[in-house]
């Protein structure tokens, strides 16, 4: 598994500044669960988890770092059970969600819910799905509608933390190195 494209996709998580974040990554079921059981092994005393979410048929499966108490957090909001019920989500444990969602992306399209998991503000989701992913005012980890402002300060942030996780990976630092505990 590349720690640069765990950096590039992953850093403000790893850095504690997001609740999760995926990457896609190619290979069998058992090469896969052996890669992201390594990789949980390596950043799991920190908070952060991996996550495999996998595939069958067409395309990479996607491993999913995640902060634990963050996204428990998430998770006990009552608006954002209530948008997960509208998708068949009946479970509110980590496990169950995360089983669930893995199924969701073995079905046709994508799961537009997956952006509660990478900790997008729930107004946006709404709003990507009501717009069908037009008309958005700005760009960045993901579309914003509402909250222009904050969005733009996030993505900025999460940029920052990007590059300097980027640089330090150059110099030698390994993933649970950089891995903020939480």
């Amino acid at each position: 598994m590349s720690t640069d494209l765990i950096v590039q996709n992953c850093a403000p998580t790893l850095a504690g500044l997001k609740a999760g974040s995926i990457f896609p990554q190619h290979g069998t079921r058992e090469e896969l669960e052996e890669a992201v059981r390594m990789l949980d092994h390596s950043i799991r005393t920190k908070g952060v988890r991996a996550h495999l979410l996998y595939k069958n048929g067409k395309g990479p499966s996607l491993v999913y770092l995640y902060r634990e108490r963050s996204l428990e957090k998430i998770i006990k909001d009552s608006q954002v059970r209530r948008f997960l019920t509208e998708y068949g989500y009946t479970e509110f444990t980590i496990s169950s969600c995360l089983d669930h969602l893995e199924d969701r992306l073995s079905c046709d399209g994508f799961p537009h819910e997956i952006g509660i998991f990478l900790d997008y503000p729930l107004a946006d989701i709404r709003a990507f799905i009501q717009n069908k992913g037009k008309n958005c005012p700005c760009t960045g980890c993901w579309k914003a509608y509402t909250n222009i402002p904050e969005a733009q300060r996030k993505f900025k942030q999460f940029k920052r933390c990007t590059v300097l996780y980027r640089r330090q990976i150059g110099c030698g630092a390994d993933i649970q190195r950089l891995t903020v505990a939480g």
